[in-house]
């Protein structure tokens, strides 16, 4: 008897947790139930809200089919051919993941639907406005910002006026300032319009508790797409955030302040979007390292910084894994993928194609009036603006229907699909910091390593073979690119930006200084860009790698050695002849002080008893580099 009276009670007690659960999902609005389930290579089966496929099956979503996440990088490495649509998905997967964890973990957020949904779908369309080639094309679109100001400049002083009018100086900014994070911003302008239906109908609106719509992106400055990150930054240091919150950010109150951190982090960059990026480029790229996001998620809480102002933070245990697993990651995919040398090669040949098409292609954009591709994207013609996908530029060059591109298709042809390509001079990590000092390296602009080459150019050519006739090399055909590689924030660190808390206490705290961090290192890649029929003489490509060595000598103290960009390109390079005149060759001895040109003992030849390595060596790359006999 009492056997079935505890029986009675138990059941009793399921049924009324069933009619508790079923009464609760009742009440979940129709288009936030999680009946869409795509499945992903990088994160499984992944559950998302019925909204989340209401906007993937737009037309200004699906477009990012056509936009590879890499762009140019493909055609370095042919696996990584994944595109923007995917990744958006997978951000968006993880920033709705993390948000429902919070919501679960600290119910004292009074985190509401409309905040998970508007988290959600800030990740699923903080990417609408990538244009063709991704981030290229904002190389492409500043490079002719650059060369208009330089045009104004010129037509200003032929006209005696100090400086260009002021329509030319807005002009020029709207080329120079361009980002795909705007026009992402104004695509989700149109998908409000088109689906504000279904975005009131999944609970979006504007009252007291902050305005949805504004929050995600409704503003020229998307606010959880795109803060404005200078003017927090500002406030933050002046300990003002929390009192002046409002006066910036529209969307939400302060007191949800840490929603601005999860899809793009103004505070240290530790945000979903990488954490997909990073996972997904990885797997396709081929490259066997990752970082754990799953751990970081499961790990995070909302607390309080030192102003009151609440922000997202991990268990000070997890730093060294952040530092060495994120960070670190970060800084290998751009110094093996993302700024891999034939990559920007290929981005270099890919811009100047771009530019001749831009000459003379048109494309229709609202009204019906004809625009060039870059005037779509800076006026961000929501009509012609869409059609610039990777698919519409590489199907004209290709099919050469278009006779007014046909100089366009032939770069293309040559440089792209017949793969020759400018030729590296010199590939230099430039030092951490200034000789005998703690500031950072000053990184020279492209300008000015291509001047100060062309200035050492006749001397080196000169040493190098003076028996051969020397080949005159004029500015245009040198490239030069500057890159930085880093943990997200330049010269900063952003461990130092993250408030952690223990795990065994209420406390938390920030780390002023981590000493193990490396955050900044600094590149110059300088390219020799001769007509095809010239791109095997190597004799002009050690001298100006010389002249480049002799340049660089300048700008620091201690050893300098070369090093070739690829061994297998050792045996291609011939050392050079020596001079018939006594006078000793600069290529054959050591170079004067202040520094010395030595060979790489590890690039040596068997025979050869390889140099001593100075302390400070700082290395060269090259695709010919100068071996002097030792």
């Amino acid at each position: 008897m009492e056997a079935m009276t505890e029986h009675a009670r138990i059941e009793a007690l399921v049924q009324d947790r069933v009619r508790n659960i079923l009464a609760t999902r009742s009440k979940v609005l129709p288009l936030l139930r999680e009946t869409f389930t795509p499945n992903d290579p990088v994160h499984g089966l992944m559950h998302l809200p019925a909204i989340v496929k209401v906007v993937v099956d737009t037309l200004t979503f699906q477009r990012m089919r056509q936009i590879k996440q890499l762009g140019i990088c493909a055609l370095v490495y042919p696996g990584a051919t994944h595109n923007r649509f995917f990744h958006s998905i997978g951000t968006c997967f993880l920033a709705y993941e993390l948000t429902k964890v919070l919501r679960v973990r600290q119910p004292e957020l009074c985190i509401s639907d409309r905040d998970v949904l508007c988290v959600s779908l800030a990740g699923l369309c903080h990417d609408l406005g990538h244009p063709c080639f991704s981030h290229m094309f904002e190389g492409f679109v500043h490079s002719l910002g650059k060369e208009k100001r330089e045009q104004a400049n010129t037509r200003a002083a032929a006209e005696g006026r100090d400086e260009p009018t002021e329509e030319e100086k807005k002009t020029i900014a709207t080329y120079e300032s361009w980002t795909h994070e705007q026009a992402s911003v104004f695509l989700l302008k149109g998908l409000f319009k088109e689906l504000e239906g279904p975005f009131r109908e999944a609970g979006l609106r504007v009252d007291d508790d902050g305005d949805d719509f504004t929050c995600i992106g409704r503003q020229l400055d998307g606010e959880l797409i795109d803060p404005p990150k200078t003017e927090l930054e500002a406030l933050l240091a002046e300990r003002q955030l929390k009192e002046k919150w409002s006066s910036i950010i529209k969307g939400r109150l302060v007191e949800k302040a840490w929603m601005y951190e999860i899809v793009s982090n103004w505070r240290s960059g530790i945000d979903v979007d990488k954490f997909d990026y990073f996972r997904r480029d990885a797997l396709h790229l081929g490259i066997q390292r990752q970082f754990d996001h799953g751990r970081y998620i499961k790990g995070i809480k909302v607390v309080d910084d030192e102003g009151g102002v609440p922000t997202i933070s991990p268990p000070d245990k997890d730093k060294d894994n952040l530092r060495e697993n994120m960070m670190e990651l970060r800084k290998h995919l751009h110094r093996t993928a993302y700024q891999h040398k034939t990559v920007k090669k290929l981005e270099i040949h890919m811009i100047d194609i771009l530019k001749r098409m831009d000459e003379a292609l048109r494309v229709t954009g609202l009204t019906g009036c004809k625009l060039r591709m870059s005037e779509a994207a800076v006026t961000f013609d929501l009509v012609a603006y869409p059609k610039l996908t990777d698919t519409f530029v590489e199907s004209r060059l290709l099919d050469r229907e278009d006779d007014t591109i046909t100089q366009a298709a032939d770069l293309y042809e040559q440089h792209i699909l017949r793969r020759q390509m400018m030729r590296l001079v010199a590939d230099w990590d430039l030092p951490r910091f200034r000789d005998g000092g703690d500031r950072p390296f000053p990184l020279p602009e492209s300008e000015e390593v291509i001047a100060g080459l062309l200035a050492e150019y006749p001397s080196a050519a000169s040493s190098c073979y003076p028996d051969r006739p020397v080949r005159a090399v004029v500015a245009s055909e040198l490239r030069s690119q500057v890159a930085k590689i880093h943990y997200g924030m330049g010269s900063q660190d952003p461990i130092t930006r993250v408030v952690f808390h223990s795990t065994k206490s209420e406390g938390s705290r920030g780390f002023q200084v981590d000493y193990d961090a490396k955050p900044l290192r600094q590149k110059i890649f300088v390219f020799w860009n001769p007509p095809v029929e010239e791109l095997q003489d190597t004799v002009t490509l050690q001298r100006l790698t010389y002249a480049f060595y002799k340049w660089a000598q300048g700008k620091v103290s201690g050893p300098v050695i070369a090093v070739p960009a690829s061994p297998s390109k050792l045996r291609a390079c011939r050392r050079p002849q020596a001079s018939p005149s006594p006078s000793p060759s600069p290529t054959l001895a050591p170079a004067p002080a202040p520094a010395e040109l030595v060979p790489e003992a590890s690039m040596a030849a068997p025979t050869e008893t390889p140099a001593k390595r100075a302390r400070r060596t700082l290395k060269i790359n090259a695709s010919c580099p100068v071996y002097p006999d030792p």
